[in-house]
Parts: structure tokens; C-alpha cells; sequence
């Protein structure tokens, strides 16, 4: 197969932007997340309690955020 026959790989850059984004939100919220199940000294129960009630959340939140742009 020639160079000319292998179909081209698109880069999107506004898709490797929201990919990086997601990332570094979803960090910061890790770290929050273990910052506040340190401070109420819940321990490791409570961290994972803490990410399950967040990760549950998330799609609500964004629903409510796009409506509230629009």
C-alpha cells in the first residue's frame, strides 16, 4: 500500500483542546474531591463515596450549565 492509498488522519484541534480540558477539569476535581474527604476526615470510604456522588452528578450539572448558556 503506497502513501497515496492509506486515507489521511485528521486532526482536529478544537477535539484535542476539549480532550485536554476534560482532563485537567477531571483532575482538579480528583483533587478537590480528596482535599474535602481529608479535611471531614472521612478517610478512604469517604473519598470514594465523595467521587461516585460526583461522577453521578456530573451529567445533570452539565445539562443545567448548557440550558443556563443558552
Amino acid at each position: 500500500m503506497s502513501a497515496q492509498d492509506r486515507p489521511r488522519v485528521h486532526r482536529d484541534r478544537r477535539l484535542w483542546r476539549l480532550g485536554t480540558r476534560q482532563m485537567i477539569i477531571t483532575l482538579v476535581l480528583i483533587v478537590l474531591i480528596n482535599l474535602v474527604a481529608y479535611r471531614l476526615r472521612l478517610g478512604w470510604t469517604g473519598s470514594i463515596i465523595l467521587c461516585a456522588v460526583v461522577a453521578f452528578s456530573w451529567p445533570f450539572v452539565a445539562t443545567w450549565w448548557s440550558r443556563r448558556k443558552r
